[in-house]
């Protein structure tokens, strides 16, 4: 039996690029026999022509992509079900974007009493395009998520596909950054270094950031360090990639 409606929001953030269904961790596609007869009928998200896709940050947390102008999405409806969310997508207002199509990344914390040990269905609607069906399987070491817990919103990695991961960290919601390098020194041990595109200056918020960074030959229990981070303790941060 379906549980009440819950309404949250959530953050946003920058990124991009496409998702495999192969890999633990990464949206599957929802099975679809074929075409909708309609716009209102939900699309099964295949990765290609910049089809929303999305993969587990954490236990806590998933990275939902998709691609649009210069301007990051905003989150205008977040609904939750039982083990489902429906995020509506909506474009801001009175913002000035290039028309350039560019990957984007939006930042999702999963909401109490979910269970990321088990599937969790998402439909996603963007701004004046269809709905997107979409599959997050269930992680090995996933839990539920307690009512009284904010979520952490630590750096954190993605593995997207074979050739690309999302890395999470936070900064100036005006300060973004722009690209990211890997530096495999073997497939299972890479640095990573993120860079700002901007000369602006920066509001002192803080907000999830996502970046989306080439990663060919990097195996799925690699350990990466992000380089320019430190912890509170002041040693490097290390990522791994949640199973």
């Amino acid at each position: 039996m379906t549980s009440p409606l819950l309404r949250a929001l959530s953050v946003l953030a920058l990124g991009g690029v496409l998702l495999s269904t192969a890999l633990t961790g990464c949206a599957m596609p929802a099975e679809s026999s074929s075409a909708p007869e309609s716009t209102d009928e939900p699309i099964a998200s295949d990765g290609s022509s910049g089809a929303p896709q999305a993969a587990w940050l954490d236990a806590t947390a998933f990275v939902l992509k998709t691609e649009g102008d210069a301007c990051a999405p905003h989150i205008g409806d977040f609904i939750a079900g039982e083990q489902s969310l429906e995020i509506v997508l909506v474009e801001g207002d009175d913002e000035m974007c290039a028309t350039v199509r560019t990957p984007q990344g939006t930042y999702v914390a999963l909401p109490a009493a979910f269970d990321s040990s088990r599937q969790v269905e998402l439909t996603v609607t963007e701004a004046g395009r269809e709905k997107t069906e979409l599959t997050l399987p269930g992680l090995a070491d996933g839990e539920v998520i307690p009512a009284d817990r904010m979520a952490e919103q630590t750096p954190a990695v993605a593995r997207i596909d074979d050739h690309e991961i999302a890395v999470l960290t936070s900064g100036s919601s005006t300060c973004p950054p722009g690209s990211g390098t890997l530096t495999a020194l073997s497939e299972t041990e890479g640095s990573v270094r993120l860079h700002s595109h901007t000369d602006t200056i920066c509001t002192r918020d803080l907000v999830p950031q996502i970046t989306f960074v080439a990663a060919r030959d990097i195996a799925a229990d690699a350990v990466l360090t992000l380089e320019g981070h430190v912890d509170a303790d002041g040693a490097p941060i290390v990522l791994t990639f949640v199973r």
